[in-house]
């Protein structure tokens, strides 16, 4: 997936009657996405912080870390999806722009993604005791 090929498909849809309420829906499935994804991230942390018995231990801090950057990368996709939901809602930007700001949220939410299935792999593998 690129731009022109997002740009193609947003301009194809907004063509259409109803195809904003299309857009707007994509988008919102997206961020659903995104919090469910920062809420698995924030929970498996805590559960690491909950039960680690050696904090300052380098396996228990690469995998909070791993957690920590998975959260806030879904929770900064969430929050240009939502930008992006308004301005498709009001007309506020063309849609190049509109297709630039979705494949960045959309790439920080595979990255963000990857970064959790990392995560529990490394948990589920090394020993934090």
């Amino acid at each position: 997936m690129n731009v022109s090929t997002l740009s193609t498909w947003l301009n194809a849809a907004l063509s259409r009657t109803g195809g904003d309420i299309l857009i707007v829906q994509t988008i919102r499935n997206a961020l659903m996405a995104a919090s469910v994804l920062a809420s698995a991230a924030l929970i498996a942390l805590m559960g690491v912080l909950a039960t680690t018995a050696h904090l300052h231990s380098i396996k228990s801090m690469v995998l909070g870390l791993l957690l920590a950057t998975c959260s806030g990368l879904a929770l900064w996709s969430a929050v240009k999806l939502s930008k992006l939901g308004f301005s498709v809602q009001f007309n506020a930007a063309n849609t190049l722009e509109m297709a630039q700001n979705l494949l960045f949220a959309l790439r920080l939410l595979q990255t963000s993604a990857a970064m959790l299935t990392i995560s529990l792999l490394l948990a589920a593998i090394l020993p934090i005791f």
